[in-house]
C-alpha cells in the first residue's frame, strides 16, 4: 500500500446516517400562506385555456409586491418568469395586475426572459443563471422562479419519456437548490385526462404541491389542490375575470357552480382543431394556416361551400369572444386561452 493510498482510506467517513432525535423539526414555512412552501417544487397544471398563466402571474406579482395573495400572506422577495410564449402580451398584463392593485410596475421585483430558456441546453442553462446572479446581486435571490411551460422549455426533449422528464426535475431541483427558492413548473394536462398533468408521471411523482386550473364558463377559474406533500391540502378557490385596460385580473369570489359556457358546435371544433394542430410545436399559426384547415375539414361533414364559410365565421367568431387573436396574421391562443 503506497502512503497516498494509506492517507486516503484513513480519512474519517462523513455520516449519512442522524439519529431521529438529533434532527431538527421545522413547521412548514410558506411563500403563500397554506398554498405554496418555501423551497418546493410546484406543479401548476391545467387544459389549454384554463387560465394557468394568469394564476401564475397572480402569485409570482404578490410575492414580487409584497401585496397579500387574496387575503393570504405572502413572502415578498424577486419574482422570476421564463416565459414560452406571450411575450408582448405578459407586460400587458403586469401591467393591469399593478393598476387594479394599486401598486408601482416600477417598484415590482418582477424580471421576465426575452424567450423560453432551453433548460436541457448546459449554456442556455447557465446564461439564465448567471442573469439571476446578476440581478440577486441588488434584489436579493429570487423566492419564485416560474416555468411557463414545460413543453416549451424542453428543447424537443420527449414529455413522455420517464427519463426527460426525471432530467427536468433534476434541472429544476438544481435552480431551486441553487437559489433556495421555489420553482413552479406550468404544464399542461392531456387532452382525454384533463385532471392529470399530460406526459410521464414522473413529473407529478416529484411534485411538492400540484394545483390543478380549470375553467368554467368564460369568466371564471377554479383552482384546487391535488397534493401537497407535507402540509394540509387547501380548500377549492374560485376566481373570476375582471377586465382592465387590454387585459384581465382575477379576484376571488365566494364558490358557486356556474354553468359552463358553451360555444357552437363548429366554434368549439374551430378552437380544438386549433388546439389539435399546434399544442405540441407551437401555439400560434401564422398565415399558412392549411393544417388547421385540413384538421377542422376533416371533421366538418358538409360540402366545401359549408366548410369554408363555417371555418371562416368561426375564426370570426373565437377572435371577437376573446379565444384567440389575430395580430400580423398570426392567430394566437387569447387571453381567455391561457
Amino acid at each position: 500500500m503506497t502512503p497516498e493510498t494509506k492517507s486516503t482510506h484513513s480519512l474519517p467517513a462523513k455520516s449519512v446516517l442522524t439519529l431521529i432525535g438529533d434532527v431538527e423539526i421545522y413547521n412548514p414555512k410558506y411563500l403563500i400562506d397554506g398554498i405554496i412552501e418555501e423551497s418546493s417544487l410546484v406543479g401548476l397544471i391545467g387544459p389549454s385555456g384554463a387560465g394557468k398563466t394568469f394564476v401564475a402571474l397572480d402569485m409570482a406579482l404578490s410575492m414580487a409586491t409584497g401585496k397579500d395573495y387574496h387575503g393570504l400572506f405572502v413572502k415578498k422577495g424577486l419574482a422570476i418568469l421564463s416565459a414560452g410564449e406571450g411575450h408582448l402580451g405578459i407586460p400587458r398584463r403586469v401591467e393591469a395586475w399593478c393598476e387594479y392593485y394599486e401598486k408601482s410596475l416600477k417598484d415590482a421585483n418582477f424580471a421576465i426572459t426575452s424567450h423560453a430558456i432551453e433548460l436541457f441546453n448546459k449554456e442556455s442553462f447557465d446564461s439564465f443563471c448567471m442573469s439571476i446572479d446578476a440581478l440577486s446581486i441588488e434584489k436579493g435571490n429570487p423566492v419564485i422562479i416560474v416555468i411557463d411551460t414545460v413543453a416549451r422549455h424542453m428543447g424537443g426533449k420527449d414529455e413522455n419519456s420517464a427519463k426527460d422528464m426525471g432530467e427536468l426535475v433534476r434541472i429544476a431541483d438544481e435552480l431551486k437548490n441553487k437559489y433556495q427558492c421555489s420553482i413552479v413548473l406550468v404544464h399542461h394536462t392531456g387532452h382525454a385526462q384533463k385532471n392529470r398533468a399530460r406526459g410521464s408521471t414522473a413529473y407529478r411523482g416529484a411534485l411538492d404541491t400540484e394545483i390543478l386550473i380549470k375553467a368554467n364558463g368564460i369568466d371564471n377559474i377554479y383552482m384546487t389542490c391535488e397534493k401537497q406533500k407535507d402540509g394540509q391540502m387547501f380548500e377549492r378557490v374560485q376566481f373570476v375575470k375582471t377586465k382592465v385596460k387590454s387585459s384581465i385580473v382575477l379576484s376571488q369570489t365566494e364558490f358557486v357552480a356556474t354553468k359552463k359556457e358553451t360555444l357552437s358546435k363548429y366554434d368549439q371544433l374551430g378552437l380544438d382543431t386549433f388546439n389539435e394542430v399546434t399544442s405540441e410545436t407551437d401555439f400560434t399559426i401564422g398565415p399558412d394556416i392549411k393544417k388547421w384547415r385540413t384538421a377542422f375539414y376533416s371533421t366538418h361533414t358538409g360540402s366545401n361551400k359549408a366548410q369554408n364559410k363555417a371555418f371562416s365565421r368561426c375564426r370570426e367568431n373565437l377572435i371577437e369572444r376573446g379565444y384567440l387573436t389575430l395580430e400580423n396574421d398570426i392567430y394566437s391562443l387569447g387571453d381567455i386561452e391561457t
